[in-house]
């Protein structure tokens, strides 16, 4: 395996697992196989972070070979070590802009998934993948012909912001509200939210696909001074220097976490 710089220790073990595993019988040819989010970006984080790939087939795979995944999947949990999470698709699936999820087989959370909608298969993680994966094997991104479409990835940020990140925000304001006073709260729920918009919000203004911590560092630079100690607190919780947090730090985020989504969906529908 050839890559520019070495991978953390435990993603290499993971991943020459997963190589000597997919020779096995039964199991479908595997023409591509890449690294994407925290390690494409750089943030991966030892006994925390996940290993995001995408796995290029030959074509779609039968039901035996997708047993065959789910075991490889079921030994993976088995070792131990970070979940090799992902999917498995066609190179001819990659050359079209993806505008709504689709039924891939994927891991979630280590476990292999089939005939369900995979929200892998969406315009940021083809960016991420043609601009910064990591090849374990196979030709590079750039000779894969991957649908990067600006238009599209815009829409399914503010889409993400305004869907999901919305509810998130609804749901932590009503469960602020339930905690007695004087309670703490989960540093990483913090970390969560803030950066997961953060890394939004720098995606739509500046084109590209940033990890957590790079999205918080963005909003250092280039958002107001009153939201610069709750964004630096949310970048310690995610390097897992802080586990809890009081209640109005969180509550400080879910307000930073409101101005930067409205901030940044105005900003982007002005272009």
């Amino acid at each position: 395996m050839s890559l520019a710089v070495p991978l953390p220790a435990a993603v290499e073990t993971v991943i020459m697992d997963v190589r000597r595993r997919l020779t096995a019988q039964s199991m479908p040819s595997v023409k591509g196989l890449y690294l994407v989010g925290s390690v494409a970006l750089d943030d991966f984080r030892p006994g925390m972070s996940d290993i995001d790939f995408v796995a290029v087939l030959d074509r779609e795979p039968t039901a035996e070979e997708c047993a065959a995944l789910e075991r490889l999947h079921i030994g993976l949990a088995e070792v131990g070590g970070p979940n090799f999470d992902g999917v498995y698709l066609t190179a001819n699936a990659l050359k079209r802009v993806p505008t709504a999820y689709a039924p891939w087989p994927f891991s979630l959370q280590g476990r292999l998934r089939t005939g369900e909608i995979c929200r892998e298969v969406n315009p940021a993680v083809w960016r991420c993948l043609a601009r910064h994966g990591r090849t374990v094997s196979g030709p590079p991104p750039a000779a894969l012909g991957i649908a990067d479409d600006g238009d599209a990835l815009r829409a399914y940020q503010i889409g993400n912001l305004q869907g999901y990140w919305l509810t998130w925000i609804e749901q932590a304001e009503a469960a602020l509200a339930a905690k007695a006073a004087g309670e703490d709260a989960n540093a990483e729920s913090l970390a969560w939210g803030v950066l997961g918009v953060a890394r939004i919000a720098c995606a739509l203004e500046t084109d590209g696909v940033v990890s957590k911590s790079g999205g918080g560092r963005h909003a250092l630079a280039a958002h107001p001074a009153r939201w610069h100690t709750v964004i630096r607190e949310a970048l310690a919780a995610h390097a897992g220097a802080t586990q809890r947090v009081p209640i109005a730090l969180v509550q400080e985020g879910v307000e930073y976490m409101r101005f930067a989504i409205t901030a940044a969906t105005a900003r982007a529908q002005r272009r």
